[in-house]
């Protein structure tokens, strides 16, 4: 489960913060001031920090800098009323911004994308012929800080799985030419049961379901991108939970 450390010291937006993240399935912690995460860092592992700039006793911007140097797995979000950059000159490299102004939505979809780049499987391997769909998929994926890998044909994907051990997940197209989808993915289960794969072509899904069983999920290209995402996150979320 990721492990999140609010240090914010307004009590309203504090509670607001950490109730959206509970609400989402991450561990949380709050504390209203440096000098506490200081402390508890020193007891307890977070994989990110939502960190406020203007903080009773030392600024956020204090804590950073010493994060630096004894924290530097964990992944800080600026917070602050501040625009956001503004808090790109106040503390440089942070993972990300986020101007309190924006809304709660945007702050999640931040958390989101930071918590991808830290998934221990966030490769996705796109076993696609048609390259303006794997462009598609590989701009989006990217966008949300996933990485990605390019097959244009059954063989070089089966090849690219076996070479990369950060594969998280596979998108596999079935009409593929060289090795079809089908026999691509008898390969890639014999060799690594676990392994994520979603199904995805422009068969229908009782199709797709019918040529191949037992895939984590199915994705008819005639929906939006955006459900295939969805797909995606879930997935890989589930790994990284149980890690």
């Amino acid at each position: 489960m990721i492990r999140i450390l609010i240090v914010e010291d307004e009590d309203k937006v504090r509670r607001l913060h950490a109730e959206l993240l509970e609400n989402e399935g991450y561990a949380v912690v709050s504390v209203t001031d440096a000098v506490q995460a200081s402390e508890i860092l020193l007891r307890k592992h977070f994989d990110i920090i939502l960190l406020d700039i203007n903080l009773p006793h030392a600024y956020g911007s204090i804590l950073f800098d010493l994060m630096q140097v004894f924290h530097k797995s964990i992944k800080v979000i600026v917070t602050s009323v501040y625009p956001v950059e503004e808090q790109r000159k106040i503390m440089k490299n942070a993972a990300d911004y986020y101007d309190k102004a924006q809304g709660v939505d945007i702050l999640l979809e931040k958390i989101k994308k930071v918590v991808r780049t830290i998934m221990p499987l966030n490769t996705i391997l796109i076993i696609e012929d048609e390259s303006k769909i794997r462009k598609l998929f590989r701009s989006q994926l990217e966008d949300l800080g996933y990485r990605t890998l390019e097959a244009e044909d059954g063989e070089s994907g089966i090849e690219l799985f076996a070479k990369d051990r950060d594969i998280g997940l596979v998108i596999l197209d079935i009409a593929l030419p060289k090795k079809i989808g089908m026999k691509v993915y008898e390969i890639i289960k014999e060799r690594t049961p676990p392994a994520k794969i979603i199904v995805s072509s422009v068969f229908p899904k009782d199709d797709q379901q019918f040529l191949i069983k037992g895939a984590d999920d199915y994705f008819d290209k005639a929906e939006d991108v955006s459900a295939l995402i969805e797909k995606v996150d879930r997935l890989l979320s589930a790994n990284s939970g149980n890690n």
